[in-house]
């Protein structure tokens, strides 16, 4: 593949990463309610972290790893993305908080998840949510993702240390299943 997958959803552009994006992902990521939910991202958050970040997001080989930024108006409001894929893929995303609660994230996880699962055909995709975050959770099951246990991660937001965290995983079939249900309580 040699055109990165732009994505489109009722509301959203799921799209490349820019370098111009780096303002907007230091604003987002310097909010510690966001950052230490995430492993990698420290807080405080800096113009030069947000510029290590984009340089490891700007597509590369795009048989090894997807990663969106997510625009709602012409604004990036997050990102979601999965690596490697040429293994058993991890998933993972981030909303700026503004926009947690209101679909958003639903809406671009399933995109991606339909992109990846069903015209990609991977087999599978992992995802792990610290045990505080109930919010990663419930969006993990309303997606499909299958509980699979627990385990221990680190956050470069949090005190030095190991949380424990909750595991899901997701097969083309889980994710079909979760949508036909979205569609059928829609319909009520």
């Amino acid at each position: 593949m040699t055109t990165f997958p732009r994505l489109r959803t009722t509301s959203l552009t799921l799209r490349e990463w820019r370098e111009t994006d780096a303002l907007r992902v230091k604003n987002i990521l310097q909010n510690q309610k966001v950052t230490r939910m995430l492993s990698g991202s420290p807080y405080p958050y800096t113009t030069s972290h947000a510029d290590v970040f984009l340089q490891n997001r700007v597509p590369g080989d795009l048989g090894k790893a997807l990663h969106w930024a997510i625009e709602l108006q012409g604004k990036v409001v997050g990102g979601v993305g999965a690596r490697p894929l040429h293994e058993t893929p991890g998933m993972g995303w981030w909303l700026a908080e503004e926009h947690w609660q209101k679909g958003i994230m639903f809406e671009a996880a399933s995109e991606a998840l339909r992109y990846l699962l069903l015209e990609r055909e991977l087999p599978k995709i992992v995802a792990d949510a610290f045990s505080d975050n109930k919010g990663s959770q419930a969006l993990m099951r309303k997606l499909g993702f299958v509980h699979t246990g627990q385990g221990m991660g680190s956050s470069l937001a949090r005190l030095a240390g190991t949380y424990p965290t909750e595991e899901f995983a997701i097969s083309p079939l889980d994710f079909i299943a979760a949508q036909q249900l979205s569609v059928q309580e829609a319909a009520l």
